[in-house]
């Protein structure tokens, strides 16, 4: 679970970085467009990048702003999609570890297959309108399946309207 964690925190250090790089990319484009678009008077464009060759050396400086910004602009878009996604596979191992962990803790398996060890007591509830209730009440108040609600009924036997009682207090 270390090693998930420090490879979740190095991409999402590594998707920042290329954010910063979109930002870069962002203020060198504009910066080479503006550069261009003022100081050359009529530039020749070559799909949206403007250039006028000169023998100057601000026609080559505004050329190589807008070539490096759009650069940077890609791969910065580029990078922070490939790092949030690799960081959304590291967190979605992080969190199948994590459940595997708690579900080793507490060891829990569900009423239903508890409730067949003979060892455990149950306390005869009539097939009555009583055990529908008190098992409806479960599924629908507790979120109980059918099968764990009908056998924690009948291990409340008559007591099940204490449980009703209380949930209404609260």
């Amino acid at each position: 679970m270390d090693y998930l964690h420090e490879r979740a925190e190095e991409s999402r250090h590594n998707e920042i970085l290329a954010y910063l790089m979109f930002m870069a990319g962002a203020i060198f484009f504009v910066g080479g467009l503006l550069e261009t678009v003022i100081i050359i008077e009529n530039p020749d464009w070559f799909l949206f990048f403007p250039y006028k060759i000169t023998p100057h050396a601000y026609s080559l400086l505004g050329l190589s702003m807008v070539l490096s910004g759009f650069t940077l602009l890609v791969l910065g878009i580029v990078l922070g999609v490939h790092y949030a996604l690799d960081r959304a596979v590291y967190m979605n191992q992080l969190k199948e570890a994590y459940a595997d962990k708690v579900s080793k803790e507490w060891h829990r398996p569900s009423v239903s297959r508890e409730l067949k060890n003979p060892s455990i007591k149950r306390l005869n509830i009539k097939e009555t309108n009583e055990l529908k209730e008190c098992t409806t009440f479960l599924m629908e108040k507790q979120g109980l399946n059918e099968a764990d609600a009908r056998s924690y009924c009948e291990m409340l036997g008559n007591r099940w309207r204490e449980l009703v009682e209380s949930s209404e207090k609260t």
